[in-house]
C-alpha cells in the first residue's frame, strides 16, 4: 500500500502544473503633417464649413484632421482657426488609450512652441464620439503674424502616441517572455567617429600638411589624404593636383612618406579645425552658445566651398533657430550667398512681423544688404506688396 501511495502522489506531482499570465503596455508613436492650402478663400465659405482631411496611418491606426477656418462651436466670435483628430478606422475597438498633440511649423520645418497644444490622455470607444482637438488653436490675427503663413498656407504636425495592451495567455507569454528576453551578446554603439577622432588627434599615418592661413596667423594641419578625399570632392581633386615631397611624418611612427602639402585662403584656422573636426567624426565641436551664429555662418560658407553638404545643412538649423533682429541680416547674406533657400525663407519670414522690420533697418547688417544684395529686398517687397484685381 505504501508503494502504491507513492506512486499516485508522484504521479498526482507530474499532473499539477502553474500557469502565468503578463500584461504588457507598449506607447507606439506616429506622426502627420497637414498643409492648410488656400487659406483666404476657406474664409470665404460658410461659417459652418469644415475640411476633413485623408486618412492617414500613424501609431497603428487610421486616422483624419479636421480643419475649420471659423472653428466649431462659439470659437468663430473671436475668429479662431478650430483643428480635430478623428478616428478614421471603421471597426469597433476596446477603449483606444492615446495622447496627441498640433503644432503649428515655423518655415524651417520646426514646432512653435507658442503654438503647440497637446492633450495628455484621451480615449474613444466603440460607442463614443470619434473625434477630439481643440476649437482655439491658433486665432487668425496671430497666425498671420507668426511667419508661418507663407503664400497663403501653413503646415500643422501632429503627433500621437497610442498606449496598446495585451493580456497574454500562458502559452503567449512564454513566446512574448523569450520575444523580450534580453539578448545575451550586447552590441554597443558604433564609435568609428571616436576611432577616426584619435586618427586626427595622434596624426599617425597622417600623409598631407595644410596650412590655413598666412603670415603669423598661419597654421598647419597633418591630416590623411584618403578620408579628406572620401569626404569632399573638392578636396580629392586638389589632393590629385598637388605633389608630393619626402617629408617626415609627424605624430610619431618614424621613417618618412611622400607626403602632400596644401596651402588654404580665405578660411580662418579656428573655421577650419572645426571643419576637419566634422569630416572625421561627422559631428561639431562644442562650442560656447554666444560663438554659435558667427561660427556657423563661417562654417556653411567653408562647408558650401567643399561640398560638405551634412555641414551645410547643419550649420543652416543652427542658424534658423538663432535668428532675432541682431543676426537676421548678416544670416540673411549667408543664405543669399550659398543658395540656402529654408534659411532664407526662415529670414524673411521673421522680417515680415511687425515691428521686426524697422528694428533690423536700424542695424549695420540692414546696410550690407542694401548695398550688395537690393534684389533680396525687392524680393521681399514684391512678396508682401497688396494684389490688386
Amino acid at each position: 500500500m505504501a508503494t502504491v501511495a507513492a506512486l499516485l502522489s508522484a504521479a498526482g506531482r507530474c499532473l499539477s502544473r502553474s500557469s502565468a499570465s503578463t500584461i504588457i503596455c507598449r506607447e507606439v508613436s506616429g506622426r502627420h503633417r497637414l498643409t492648410i492650402d488656400g487659406c483666404a478663400p476657406s474664409t470665404k465659405l460658410p461659417r459652418d464649413w469644415s475640411a476633413t482631411s485623408k486618412a492617414f496611418e500613424a501609431a497603428g491606426y487610421t486616422w483624419q484632421i479636421t480643419y475649420a477656418p471659423y472653428g466649431y462651436g462659439n470659437s468663430w466670435r473671436d475668429k479662431y482657426i478650430s483643428l480635430q483628430l478623428v478616428y478614421g478606422g471603421h471597426q469597433r475597438t476596446d477603449p483606444l488609450h492615446f495622447s496627441f498633440s498640433f503644432s503649428l511649423l515655423d518655415p524651417a520645418g520646426d514646432p512653435v512652441p507658442a503654438y503647440t497644444r497637446s492633450a495628455e490622455v484621451c480615449w474613444f470607444n466603440g460607442e463614443s464620439a470619434r473625434k477630439l482637438g481643440f476649437r482655439d488653436f491658433i486665432r487668425w490675427e496671430d497666425l498671420q503674424y507668426s511667419g508661418c503663413l507663407r503664400d497663403d498656407r501653413f503646415v500643422v504636425q501632429c503627433d500621437i502616441t497610442v498606449i496598446k495592451d495585451w493580456a497574454l495567455s500562458a502559452a503567449d507569454d512564454d513566446v512574448a517572455a523569450a520575444a523580450d528576453a534580453p539578448a545575451r551578446v550586447a552590441v554597443p554603439p558604433s564609435d568609428l567617429r571616436v576611432h577616426l577622432g584619435s586618427l586626427l588627434s595622434k596624426k599617425q599615418g597622417a600623409d598631407v600638411a595644410i596650412t590655413v592661413g598666412s603670415g603669423r596667423e598661419a597654421t598647419t594641419y597633418d591630416a590623411h589624404a584618403w578620408l579628406l578625399a572620401a569626404r569632399s570632392p573638392v578636396f580629392e581633386a586638389e589632393l590629385l593636383a598637388t605633389s608630393k615631397d619626402k617629408s617626415p611624418v609627424g605624430g610619431g611612427g618614424g621613417g618618412s612618406v611622400r607626403r602632400r602639402r596644401m596651402e588654404i585662403q580665405g578660411v580662418e584656422p579656428k573655421v577650419f579645425e572645426a571643419m576637419l573636426h566634422f569630416v572625421y567624426t561627422d559631428a561639431l565641436p562644442e562650442m560656447a552658445e554666444r560663438d554659435v551664429v558667427a561660427m556657423a555662418e563661417s562654417l556653411l560658407t567653408a562647408a558650401h566651398r567643399y561640398e560638405l553638404g551634412r555641414l551645410k545643412l547643419m550649420c543652416e538649423e543652427m542658424l534658423c533657430k538663432r535668428i532675432d533682429v541682431n543676426t537676421v541680416a548678416s544670416t540673411l547674406v549667408v543664405a543669399e550667398q550659398h543658395g540656402c533657400r529654408a534659411l532664407k525663407d526662415a529670414c524673411l519670414a521673421f522680417m515680415a512681423v511687425p515691428g521686426n522690420l524697422k528694428a533690423v533697418m536700424d542695424t549695420e547688417g540692414y546696410e550690407k544688404i542694401k548695398a550688395n544684395f537690393p534684389a533680396v529686398l525687392l524680393e521681399f517687397a514684391m512678396e508682401r506688396m497688396p494684389v490688386t484685381v
